[in-house]
């Protein structure tokens, strides 16, 4: 497996995510806009849950629970809360809630590509045939 396999993969998820953020947020205040919002928001919950199941777990083991980790958790947190005050993903705060989406969402996957991600290929080497099949396998359950 190439070393950048943990960082290829979930870089792709995010490239996925930014394009359901921006078909949801184009069908803001349409008939389709709930749909596009739950299908973002899905899709999000899924990226976030199996980096905080599969990922953060292994590369706490190595590195200790505080660095990178706790501001990735927070902004996760962040990003859920405005996920749920989007109920549906239309009405008149949609536009507001996307244009702040945008730019959490824009940031964070930033700093996930340039140092959390880096820094797992390197310190998860010997791991990271099996964490990403545990990536790929994860099934989340909303409840």
């Amino acid at each position: 497996m190439s070393s950048t396999g943990l960082s290829s993969f979930l870089a792709a998820q995010h490239r996925e995510l930014d394009q359901l953020m921006e078909d949801a947020d184009n069908a803001c205040g349409t008939p389709q806009g709930a749909a596009a919002f739950a299908r973002f928001r899905e899709a999000m919950e899924h990226h976030l849950e199996i980096e905080e199941r599969v990922l953060f777990p292994e590369f706490a083991q190595r590195t200790g629970p505080g660095g990178p980790l706790s501001v990735m958790r927070q902004e996760h947190d962040a990003i859920r809360g405005l996920l749920a005050s989007g109920q549906d993903g239309h009405g008149a705060a949609c536009r507001a809630l996307f244009d702040t989406l945008t730019v959490l969402v824009s940031q964070h996957h930033l700093k996930e590509e340039n140092v959390l991600y880096p820094m797992s290929d390197k310190l998860l080497a010997d791991c990271a045939e099996g964490l990403l099949a545990a990536m790929k396998e994860a099934t989340v359950v909303h409840e």
